[in-house]
């Protein structure tokens, strides 16, 4: 069975049927109108996001065009309308949800550029290269229309980039997302995964690879594409799941996982670039709870806090003296915790101490080029 994979190209074949599948994931498509683009000198406060401010002088920008170099404060505009649904549904089912597409460009380095999104004046959510859908709540798909406004930075920080490059907008919508291709390509994108680190003579890896040649022959991609492929969809799908159960009971292990970003306060952009990124990655860490309610986040830098208390007080998500301030003396913690400084004193084990703290957390000593540690 190895050999056959192998001749067949199964790993290659399915990986490329993903990467084709994705995009149908998007069943339904809206074009939004063209952008109105304002250079920004700094971060106003507040940024001209409102639903009346007058942005019929500034500069359009259709899909396919270039509209800004590196290192920009910025504010693009629009709007949308969304039709209200027809009517509503029976208890215990649920409409596809409704997203706004935002691939307003790629700076090339990092998440450039990176935009919080206003509707109506209130923010709601983060785009940037990596982030580039953002789920809209039901209260927009009223038929009326809404006003959207990006305030970011396009980035380009000292790592090569030519001050002559610009941003290319592509296509912005308003799409309609089949979530049951959503999450059939989520399924079979974590089973290809796993058999990249199976050995050749694991059983497992072959009736994973025979199950998602199985499932992937079912789904129906004549083109164009058309109501036959999302009806394939659920067949397809408990194939995937029906061949993945003969690869075995999965491990007796519970894996937590609790979301975290790191940001640098100061590194290779300004304090204000800082501080608008902690409160664009803090709205999208909200929206992420509101739609996986299971979701857990920490944030390990008192700093930002204080930075979000003050520039969106709204989101205030209540180091030590701060958050015993705010949260009471159960918030304390016993671990210093610095993942990404390139350097320690060597006196950090008596600042702990001192500090009334017992654990220290790292991740850079594993980087030492001379002096290797046994245990990392």
């Amino acid at each position: 069975m190895s050999l056959l994979h192998k001749i067949r190209w199964t790993s290659r074949k399915i990986a490329a049927r993903l990467k084709m599948l994705e995009p149908l994931a998007y069943r339904q498509h809206q074009p939004i109108p063209p952008f109105r683009f304002q250079k920004l000198d700094s971060h106003p406060t507040p940024p001209p996001v409102a639903s009346d401010v007058d942005d019929s002088a500034w500069d359009e920008i259709p899909p396919g065009t270039y509209w800004s170099g590196p290192r920009t404060n910025f504010i693009l505009r629009t709007s949308f309308t969304i039709p209200s649904p027809p009517a509503p549904l029976p208890l215990g089912e649920w409409r596809d949800p409704t997203a706004l597409y935002l691939p307003i460009g790629i700076a090339g380095d990092f998440s450039h550029p990176e935009a919080l999104a206003y509707i109506d004046g209130k923010p709601l959510a983060a785009c940037d290269r990596h982030h580039q859908e953002i789920i809209l709540p039901e209260k927009y798909c009223d038929g009326e229309t809404h006003t959207l406004a990006l305030h970011g930075w396009t980035g380009g920080v000292n790592l090569g980039i030519d001050s002559d490059t610009k941003l290319l907008m592509r296509p912005c919508e308003v799409v309609s997302i089949h979530q049951p291709t959503r999450d059939f390509i989520a399924l079979a994108r974590a089973a290809l995964g796993i058999t990249e680190h199976l050995e050749e003579r694991d059983p497992a890896k072959h009736h994973l690879l025979n199950a998602l040649d199985a499932a992937f022959k079912i789904i129906d991609i004549r083109h164009p594409i058309q109501d036959a492929f999302y009806e394939s969809i659920p067949q397809a799908a408990q194939a995937l799941r029906d061949g993945i159960a003969k690869a075995g009971p999965p491990l007796d292990v519970n894996i937590t996982a609790i979301g975290h970003a790191h940001i640098d306060v100061a590194w290779l952009w300004t304090l204000g670039q800082t501080r608008q990124k902690a409160g664009r990655t803090f709205h999208n860490v909200l929206r992420l709870m509101e739609q996986f309610p299971e979701f857990h986040f920490t944030q390990s830098q008192p700093q930002l806090y204080d930075y979000v208390r003050q520039d969106f007080p709204e989101l205030f998500l209540l180091g030590r003296d701060f958050f015993c301030q705010h949260f009471g003396k159960e918030a304390e913690s016993p671990v210093l915790w610095l993942p990404d400084v390139f350097g320690y004193a060597w006196n950090l084990p008596q600042l702990i101490k001192e500090a009334g703290m017992e654990y220290f957390f790292t991740i850079k000593l594993g980087w030492n080029q001379y002096n290797r540690i046994p245990y990392d």
